[in-house]
């Protein structure tokens, strides 16, 4: 079996000590006939878990469960595991016109130094004043979401995107994690916090680097439907 050990973009900062992933590495096997079938699945495809299960097989280590990884971590070995599956080029259409990059150039970016083998940071809210322990999502905290979101739509009722995801993602105000308080605080945040925690979210958290230059201009990678599928 060929393998590869890749260095992920969290450096195992935000995992506990005795986590395997604690390591900052992560050792994926090359992508067979076995994960073309996966990627085909129509079952997987439909219920939207399908780069789940690829994960689930590529990982070699099995006490690994691949919704312990954080979202950019999970990125960084779903962009490996197509370069050692179908190779660093990757095509896309951008104003009606073809363009290939190499998937190897792609870099990490965010700030796991901040981090001392947890999720959890703190923030302190630029209009309100308040102090709100945040902690950065992983495949469990992702899965959550989704099953709210899903579930809210199912019965009819109103989805509201922005204050959902705030509530999910805010753990403590000012060190009480009543949990009725935090999604009554999300509703009714003031939108420069709300903004500020973002964005300060977004810059803080380690993922992979998507962006590249095109026409002059910065544009982020599109991962379509080649993307695993190159050849369609």
């Amino acid at each position: 079996m060929l393998t590869e050990i890749i260095d992920l973009p969290s450096k195992g900062k935000l995992y506990p000590k005795d986590h395997p992933l604690a390591s900052g590495q992560l050792e994926l096997k090359y992508m067979t006939a076995k994960e073309e079938d996966i990627l085909t699945t129509q079952s997987y495809i439909e219920n939207e878990i399908v780069t789940d299960k690829l994960l689930e097989s590529v990982i070699v280590d099995k006490n690994i469960d691949q919704l312990d990884l954080t979202i950019g971590d999970k990125e960084k070995a779903l962009l490996q595991t197509r370069i050692l599956g179908y190779g660093p080029e990757y095509s896309f259409s951008y104003n009606k016109k073809e363009y290939t990059v190499d998937l190897s150039d792609v870099n990490d970016r965010g700030k796991p130094e901040l981090f001392d083998n947890t999720p959890f940071i703190e923030y302190e809210l630029p209009v309100s004043g308040k102090k709100v322990t945040i902690k950065i999502p992983n495949g469990h905290d992702i899965k959550a979401l989704t099953d709210e979101i899903n579930a809210l739509r199912k019965s009819g009722s109103p989805v509201g995107a922005v204050s959902l995801r705030l509530a999910h993602l805010i753990k403590a105000i000012d060190g009480e994690q009543n949990e009725k308080a935090i999604r009554e605080f999300s509703k009714e945040m003031p939108s420069r916090d709300s903004l500020a925690l973002r964005t300060f979210v977004e810059v803080i958290t380690p993922d992979v680097d998507l962006s590249t230059e095109i026409e002059g201009e910065e544009v982020e990678i599109p991962l379509g439907i080649n993307f695993f599928y190159p050849t369609r």
